[in-house]
């Protein structure tokens, strides 16, 4: 059983765009991809830069610090690939997106 949490709405967060939230006090970035919502730590792995303060283009998210890139859609590193994102569930009830903030490995 997860722990969701109201994040927003579809009608907040459109096809392309990226919007930051926080959930049980963690910085949260959403990103909307080919109809899908991801959810990530909204913090680079790198120095720990709000991702939300990057760019999305298609499915790439860019940190704005440093021009570190992740796929979205996995949460990869594009550069470099070495790096990986902290991502959290999300579901979908209607137009509300849900995100599943258990601590990990729980």
């Amino acid at each position: 059983m997860g722990e969701w949490m109201t994040a927003g709405s579809l009608n907040d967060l459109w096809e392309g765009e990226m919007v930051a939230v926080e959930l049980n006090a963690v910085p949260v970035v959403l990103c909307f991809v080919n109809g899908a919502v991801f959810a990530y730590e909204d913090r680079c792995p790198h120095l720990a830069n709000p991702l939300s303060a990057g760019r999305l283009d298609e499915h790439a998210l860019t940190c704005a610090a440093h021009e570190w890139a992740f796929d979205v859609r996995s949460g990869l590193g594009i550069n470099p690939m070495e790096a990986r994102l902290r991502g959290f569930p999300v579901r979908l009830d209607g137009e509300t997106i849900l995100v599943d903030m258990r601590p990990a490995g729980s």
